[in-house]
């Protein structure tokens, strides 16, 4: 699914929507803090007539509405509106804006879904973060009108009006472009390019610190998926320094997910690369205390089955413990997933299943669940899983008439 660019500013939404009102800019602390925030810094102290902006920044929309006056003229009604969605502070907004205002108020209302597309305004009339906020909104509707090579054409003019005022908003709209070209195009090297330019740009700047390791977490996938498995190893941990799971849950669980999928794609070429497979299971561990089967159920399955497969081939001191842990998990996978569902998935788990149980000498419980997925590969047309699990039926074989002969003091 190609994802939505949206209009924004400096700082997440809605605040990144927010003007700074004329009478606040008036002040040179309110000019200080507007200079900060175009270079990607939180001011060092924000004047009164800031508050509300300051609040919004902080994530307390609720506490940032309450501070602004919707009757204090066009600004704050669109601040208002912005914070709010209230259709009679966008009125207000409308009936007193004009030329920069009137442009963000239409930007507004079509983002926030109470005006239609062709309600936006020209970009040619307005310049610098104005003009790039309405290129970007008109990227918006390039995408739901299907041309996706349109949208790509006004984000790379909305990052060019912002270049003029601001380096850092034009590195967001740049991290936008990537991942936009990686929607349509796949991850090339363009895609690449574009992520690692826009996260260089925005490294160490704390007004953008969520935007910077969300661009970083894109960057670790592109490399992902391009195999270069050692960066993207790096762009995820530097990701998750900054991504922590109370404030970015989901986006926490996937990081380690991914990371530990890398690691465990590593070939193991000496001692130390053992190593990595521990850390893996730590992630996958990790990713498993945001991930439930309630309320992520695929990606919950996804990463048990992971996870029991690391345990399974995991080098340690106690891999009985493993074996058990990773045949109980793939217990629940098979309950999450079943055959109906979906076949071959629950094929793989039930090979891997009998592979574990086999690996723990409980021949007679591996080899049904063994003799089911041959099944179902089978039904699937899938020869390769079917030899497969028959080399694995072949050595239940002959460790149950080993164990057999072993009882019975004969040498086979």
């Amino acid at each position: 699914m190609i994802s939505r660019p949206q209009p924004f500013g400096i700082l997440p939404l809605p605040a990144g929507w927010l003007v700074l009102p004329a009478e606040a800019l008036a002040d040179p602390a309110g000019a200080q803090a507007r200079d900060a925030l175009l270079a990607g810094a939180l001011p060092a102290s924000w004047p009164p007539a800031l508050r509300a902006v300051e609040l919004a920044a902080a994530g307390d929309a609720v506490a940032a509405a309450a501070a602004v006056d919707p009757q204090a003229g066009p600004e704050h009604a669109y601040n208002h509106y912005v914070l709010t969605g209230e259709p009679a502070s966008l009125q207000q907004a409308g009936d007193g804006a004009t030329g920069d205002l009137a442009a963000l108020v239409a930007v507004a209302a079509y983002s926030l879904g109470q005006r239609p597309a062709s309600d936006l305004p020209d970009p040619d009339g307005v310049t610098g973060e104005v003009a790039a906020h309405v290129l970007a909104a008109r990227a918006a509707a390039r995408l739901e009108a299907g041309d996706p090579q349109g949208a790509l054409d006004a984000l790379v003019a909305a990052e060019q009006a912002a270049g003029e005022v601001s380096p850092v908003l034009a590195a967001l709209l740049l991290g936008q472009q990537a991942s936009l070209l990686a929607d349509v195009n796949g991850t090339d090297d363009d895609v690449l390019a574009a992520y690692a330019e826009a996260v260089d740009v925005l490294a160490g700047r704390d007004a953008v610190a969520g935007a910077a390791a969300e661009l970083t977490l894109q960057l670790a996938v592109a490399h992902q998926e391009r195999g270069a498995l050692a960066e993207a190893v790096r762009a995820y941990h530097a990701a998750l320094r900054v991504l922590r799971k109370q404030t970015h849950p989901e986006r926490y669980a996937f990081g380690h997910s991914n990371l530990a999928l890398c690691y465990l794609s590593m070939p193991m070429t000496q001692a130390r690369d053992t190593l990595r497979r521990g850390v893996a299971v730590q992630s996958l561990r990790e990713a498993l205390t945001v991930y439930t089967r309630e309320a992520h159920p695929r990606e919950w399955a996804a990463v048990t089955l992971n996870l029991a497969n690391a345990l399974q081939h995991l080098p340690t001191t106690h891999p009985v413990e493993n074996l058990v842990e990773a045949v109980g998990m793939y217990e629940e996978v098979l309950a999450a997933r079943p055959a109906d569902v979906d076949p071959v998935g629950h094929a793989r788990t039930l090979a891997n299943q009998g592979t574990a149980l086999a690996h723990l000498g409980i021949h007679d419980q591996a080899r049904p669940k063994l003799l089911d997925a041959r099944a179902l590969f089978a039904a699937a047309g899938d020869d390769d899983a079917v030899a497969t699990v028959d080399a694995a039926l072949a050595d239940v074989a002959a460790a149950g008439a080993a164990g057999a002969a072993a009882k019975a003091g004969v040498t086979p």
